[in-house]
């Protein structure tokens, strides 16, 4: 009874704890907090609550002293900075710290003041990259000061000032990044243009000539790369630019002209098949067409295979450099292509592996009741029997061979071959009695007890049986591993062709 009374009293007070803060978070309205019943009150002692909230908010007011009392300390010292900085955070951890607030309100000004004095020597000196830099200081601080609810006194007559010089150090960084620009310094005039649009978004041309800083030097190198007919890393370095300016000079146009040079263009020849698989060579291409299809790369096209499907085991032999380089160019423009596919599979193998009986030994485990001079109790009993485990694989094997052969000079540009073997295995128990309290083990004798039987009760064992007896029992067909198997080597082979740069 006593136990019950806690856990009831202990729930209570995780209730009412809750809807207390939950009325503080505005979740609850407050006034349904009102409306709460304290009969309970008995089991929630309202000292306690009080406690706790006393508690947390000591130890916001004792962090929020701390740092007033750092903040005095410097000013003591006369390092107004750096007490207006421990005052700021002191007010940010106790609004209502009044010695704070006036501390802040003291130390704040005095540093605001330091700092505009220092701005004025500056802009009276010319000084003009200080005074702003000086002046963004100052202004920085004072917003982070106002944040608090403390408006120090800042004359917007400096910010006159300010505007000033800001428009004559915008004028000659603009000219310093200009005359950079035209001395083809373009990282140096670049970093001038990124300061200046900090300084002031928008001001004059800048972004523009930004860009021109920038992009410029990637365009000059596309370009470079395409006279030296170096298409693919001239398409990527003109995507930089475009991907980030649509319209910078011819970038678009030569960005297109780069891509068809350096495009690829590929089509499968009707693959070979030496096994008595029938059909595995169509199968197997289908697939490595489709790869070949969906490939992330711009530089790679699978072409319609009607383009190809007159081609002669003679042309074959052409496109394969065996015969001269004239006919291996009036054959690759005769077909529209740059390179050819061939593949030929070489092995293929599916087996269906034996269903595997093995008999096992184990017990049931049964529990009776048994009258004793103390009256009934429950008695483990561990009855003998047999139950079965069952083993099969199935497994499919290919081999396959392939090249990418080149139609404009013969060579071959990708070639590769591929063996892949996957396999598939069931292993499961069988019993027809109570599965439930079956027990792995051995026995000598059905009907005899032996000093070499064994009960393995534990929980592991028991766990263990148990999952065989719910392990799947159908394998896996062997053309859907036929499926995973072409589909293995279609990645292989796509990943390859993907990966060949013949730029590097």
């Amino acid at each position: 009874m006593f136990t019950k009374l806690k856990v009831k009293k202990s729930r209570q007070r995780k209730v009412l704890f809750n809807q207390y803060f939950q009325a503080k978070k505005n979740i609850l309205p407050l006034d349904d907090f009102k409306k709460i019943n304290y009969t309970t009150m008995n089991l929630f002692p309202l000292k306690r609550l009080l406690i706790l909230l006393l508690s947390i908010v000591m130890l916001i007011g004792c962090a929020s002293k701390r740092y007033a009392k750092k903040g005095a300390e410097f000013e003591k010292a006369g390092l107004y900075e750096k007490a207006a900085e421990m005052y700021y955070i002191s007010v940010t951890k106790n609004q209502k710290n009044l010695e704070a607030q006036v501390g802040l309100r003291k130390t704040g000004q005095i540093t605001l003041d330091n700092k505009l004095e220092a701005f004025m020597g500056h802009y009276n000196a010319d000084d003009i990259k200080d005074a702003v830099y000086i002046y963004l200081e100052l202004n920085t601080f004072y917003e982070k000061v106002k944040t608090t609810g403390i408006d120090l006194s800042f004359p917007r007559s400096y910010a006159d000032h300010y505007q000033e010089v800001k428009t004559l150090y915008l004028d000659a960084r603009y000219q310093d990044a200009y005359l950079l620009l035209e001395q083809e310094k373009f990282s140096e005039s670049e970093a001038i243009l990124n300061e200046i649009l900090t300084l002031e978004p928008g001001f004059k041309d800048a972004q523009e000539l930004k860009n021109t800083a920038h992009f410029e030097p990637i365009y000059r190198k596309a370009k470079e790369l395409l006279d030296i007919q170096k298409y693919r890393s001239s398409y990527l370095k003109f995507q930089e630019i475009l991907k980030k300016q649509a319209n910078y000079k011819d970038a678009r146009e030569l960005s297109e002209l780069a891509l068809t040079n350096a495009l690829i263009t590929i089509a499968v020849v009707d693959f070979s098949n030496t096994t008595k698989q029938k059909g595995i060579e169509t199968m197997l291409q289908s697939c490595i067409e489709k790869n070949i299809s969906t490939l992330k790369t711009p530089f790679i096209k699978l072409v319609d295979r009607e383009n190809i499907k007159d081609i002669t085991q003679e042309q074959l032999l052409t496109l394969e450099g065996k015969v001269d380089g004239s006919i291996q160019a009036k054959a690759g423009k005769m077909l529209g292509v740059k390179a050819l596919l061939t593949g030929q599979v070489n092995y293929y193998g599916a087996t269906t592996g034996g269903l595997e009986k093995t008999e096992k030994k184990g017990y049931v485990k049964k529990v009776i009741k048994v009258k004793t001079k103390e009256g009934e109790k429950d008695s483990t009993l561990y009855e003998k029997t047999r139950y079965f485990e069952y083993k099969q694989e199935n497994s499919v094997t290919c081999h396959f061979q392939y090249k990418l052969i080149s139609t404009e000079t013969g060579e071959v540009l990708v070639t590769d071959a591929i063996s892949h073997e996957t396999s598939d295995e069931v292993h499961y128990a069988a019993y027809d009695g109570d599965r439930d309290n079956l027990i792995p083990g051995y026995w000598e004798s059905k009907d005899k007890k032996s000093s070499l039987d064994v009960i393995n009760d534990s929980a592991s064992d028991k766990r263990k049986l148990k999952e065989l007896l719910e392990e799947r029992r159908q394998l896996k067909s062997l053309d859907a591993m036929s499926i995973d198997v072409q589909q293995v080597i279609a990645n292989k082979v796509g990943l390859k062709i993907e990966q060949y740069d013949p730029e590097r």
